[in-house]
């Protein structure tokens, strides 16, 4: 791929994998440790040790009150992760200069980011459905947002791929150009 980034490129790059990351970590969080059923048992358990009974729905309806605010989070670094996919996507259309991949490895590393970012787009609209979409495709637009982050994984894994690749290859400090810029 391309071997000089500007600020821009460098700032929205940053910003929305870091947006991704931590909507990531929300989600992880939400399915493991801050699960509510188990929260929920830890809650019961707990609160049975100092003689205090609750049900189940009840300690449920606790857990969902404690990891609210972790969802609240997930919900405004969507909305960020949202403007600065918009803004990457107006700014490279208005690009002079398009990338024009040469060999296949190039064409294969434009097809993984043009999927990456077709994904990313259903993800980021699918989230905004959920939220502000009608009524009768809430169920939908949920499931196609819980369907499309099976594909983040594969690409972190692809890219941080390339990237070691690129480094002990022909591409050395490719990192520092994409922290840095040009030197």
């Amino acid at each position: 791929m391309r071997t000089s980034y500007t600020l821009l490129d460098r700032i929205l790059h940053w910003a929305l994998a870091f947006s991704i990351l931590f909507i990531l970590l929300t989600v992880f969080l939400r399915l493991n440790w801050m699960e509510k059923n188990h929260m929920a048992a830890i809650l019961t358990d707990g609160l049975s040790n100092i003689d205090i009974d609750i049900t189940k729905e009840q300690a449920i309806k606790i857990a969902k009150q404690i990891r609210k605010p972790m969802f609240d989070w997930h919900l405004t670094i969507g909305y960020i992760a949202a403007g600065i996919f918009v803004l990457r996507i107006i700014y490279n259309a208005t690009k002079k200069n398009l990338y024009n991949p040469k060999t296949s490895k190039e064409k294969f590393q434009l097809w993984v980011y043009r999927g990456f970012y077709i994904l990313l787009g259903f993800t980021l609209i699918s989230g905004l459905m959920i939220k502000f979409g009608p009524d009768f495709l809430h169920d939908v637009s949920e499931e196609i947002h819980k369907l499309t982050l099976f594909y983040i994984i594969p690409f972190l894994i692809l890219h941080f791929s390339g990237i070691i690749i690129a480094e002990f290859g022909s591409k050395k400090g490719i990192v520092s150009k994409m922290i840095g810029g040009e030197k």
